[in-house]
């Protein structure tokens, strides 16, 4: 059983720390939000060179073949760094739905070109009415001959701004759930882009008689328990990057406390403020069980429920240990120019991607579709 990384993983993990803690500081981070790009290509392909891009691929395709742990190594740095550059929706997504697919020729044409740093992909599945459940999909794909015909919106597509290419979940005529490889300059195709909540580009888009060829089908039937997969291995990624964040905060927080006075002492030495920081050490050390333990759920049947237990933990303890973090840094908490509010934003985007805590906590009880 695993509950911590192994050596290897760690050796890996540590490389990225110093990765992230050479290249990123907080004011370069406000600099690529405001330029319209959102990250760093240069980075990007920084990431792609250190192997970080090519670790759940097979090496077929180029890729390094390695176990999850890898990934989440990966996202606990990055949510360390609030690194911008979009691993989780272009390679753990995206990326691994891809390479999971049948069509043998964008999988064997597009992965080596992410591996590389070249290309970014996006992923699009969430809707106005899915709240997180990959089932509830309207959009429509429709043979006419040769082509498809797909008609329908998508809703805060990650990384759609940046994308080279798009994976589109629609029905298709017999109801089944597949996936379309979508070119992002395709005709037919509206992007509304915008900034997440913590500044991270995404995009809407709408598809009006956007016609395709066939072979833009990733899949021969239907594609729903591949994705609900994907997805789960990404939530469980996404968990380790709140970790990370949290791990962030509350170790600032309590540097902060250490060194502010008030009445002529630290103001960590007051208890209130001690049990406090207690409480936000406990809600780290939850998130943190539950992760590894969905990370031994892998593969079993109830991995499923292990990942909305791990969800629903994450939007809990996420939101407090963010809110403690602004309050016992007192007024400075609330400005932009201290990091503190752009972690607490990021865990709240965190917080209702994929799903929030009242959909995790209603598939535990009743299932999802």
């Amino acid at each position: 059983m695993q509950y911590q990384y192994t050596a290897e993983q760690t050796e890996f993990k540590d490389m990225l720390s110093r990765f992230v803690r050479d290249h990123y500081d907080y004011e370069s981070r406000r600099v690529y939000l405001s330029s319209g790009q959102g990250f760093s290509k240069d980075y990007w392909q920084q990431l792609a060179e250190l192997g970080v891009l090519g670790l759940p691929f097979s090496e077929a395709l180029g890729g390094l073949d390695l176990p999850l742990a890898y990934q989440m190594a990966v996202a606990e740095e990055f949510g360390k760094g609030l690194v911008l550059e979009p691993f989780l929706p272009s390679v753990v997504m995206a990326g691994k739905l891809l390479a999971a697919s049948d069509n043998s020729e964008a999988r064997d044409s597009l992965i080596p070109s992410l591996i590389a740093g070249e290309s970014v992909l996006a992923l699009a599945w969430e809707e106005r009415d899915s709240r997180g459940a990959p089932g509830k999909v309207l959009t429509r794909a429709q043979r006419e001959g040769d082509s498809v015909v797909l008609n329908g919106e998508k809703l805060a597509v990650l990384a759609a701004p940046n994308a080279d290419a798009l994976l589109v979940t629609a029905r298709d005529d017999s109801g089944d759930l597949n996936v379309y490889l979508v070119d992002t300059q395709s005709p037919g195709m509206t992007m509304t882009a915008f900034g997440s909540v913590d500044g991270q580009p995404a995009a809407n888009l709408r598809f009006e008689q956007l016609t395709l060829p066939a072979s833009a089908a990733l899949f021969k039937g239907d594609a729903l328990p591949v994705l609900r997969q994907i997805l789960d291995e990404s939530l469980v990624v996404m968990g380790a990057e709140a970790v990370g964040v949290m791990d962030q905060l509350l170790a600032t927080t309590v540097e902060y406390c250490k060194t502010r006075k008030q009445f002529g002492l630290p103001i960590a030495s007051f208890q209130a403020l001690q049990h406090r920081i207690a409480d936000m050490v406990m809600a780290c050390e939850r998130t943190r069980s539950l992760l590894w333990a969905a990370l031994q759920a892998v593969g079993h049947s109830h991995f499923g429920d292990s990942v909305a237990m791990l969800k629903a933990e994450l939007g809990r303890s996420g939101r407090y240990v963010g809110q403690q973090a602004v309050q016992l840094h007192g007024g400075i908490g609330m400005t932009e120019e201290l990091n503190v509010g752009a972690y607490f934003k990021r865990l709240t985007a965190m917080e209702v991607l994929s799903g929030d805590r009242d959909y995790h906590l209603d598939r535990l009880a009743l299932g999802s579709d």
